[in-house]
């Protein structure tokens, strides 16, 4: 008897171990293609001090101001990558003039590159972690909490603060993404992070 159930729980722990590596390997690529399609603007502040986030977001919106008329014109990735580069000259300028204007001497590096983030939720949407193409602003030593939001498409360069992200930017993220890739971000964290407890529990 001891036998025949040691051999069930092997055999359900088998089962379960092999769907567990299915779902990561499903979810690797789904993020590595949810993340071929976007591309992020992450501005990370000097520190945690008040002043530095405070002035994180001061650049922050110089940044998307002036990039949201720009970017809503790029009809697809390539086009939008190619607005970010002729702009970075422009986009350094700009967060460093709003920094003097504010009363500091920080530096500034305005880049585009491939980063990790952690799972993100934006808004009622949730991004799996991974490697992400990225607009990075990087604010003096950049050691301090930092500001993420989707540039292209264009979920942030809109006008307002959202709970929720709005239609007419969800349409856009469901003409580059398959359906049951926007569905797994519109599913959102809750979703996400049952998944990732299960698979921990596993591993």
């Amino acid at each position: 008897m001891k036998k025949i159930s040691f051999i069930i729980c092997l055999s359900i722990l088998t089962i379960c171990t092999i769907a567990g590596l299915r779902i990561r390997r499903q979810q690797a690529l789904s993020q590595q293609h949810i993340a071929s399609q976007i591309i992020r603007l992450h501005v990370i502040a000097n520190s945690d001090e008040t002043a530095d986030q405070t002035l994180k977001k001061e650049v922050k919106d110089q940044v998307v101001t002036y990039l949201r008329s720009k970017m809503n014109q790029a009809a697809s990735i390539q086009a939008a990558r190619q607005v970010i580069c002729q702009e970075m000259d422009a986009l350094k300028e700009i967060a460093e003039k709003k920094i003097r204007q504010e009363g500091y001497d920080y530096p500034v590096t305005v880049s585009l590159g491939t980063t990790y983030f952690p799972v993100k939720e934006y808004g009622d949407m949730a991004f799996p972690a991974g490697d992400y193409e990225a607009l990075r602003v990087q604010i003096g030593k950049s050691k301090g909490r930092n500001w993420w939001c989707v540039m292209y498409p264009s979920l942030c360069l809109v006008d307002g603060v959202y709970q929720t992200v709005p239609e007419n930017s969800k349409d856009k993220l469901k003409q580059v993404l398959s359906t049951s890739e926007y569905q797994s971000l519109v599913d959102g964290g809750e979703d996400v992070q049952f998944r990732l407890r299960f698979l921990d529990w596993l591993f």
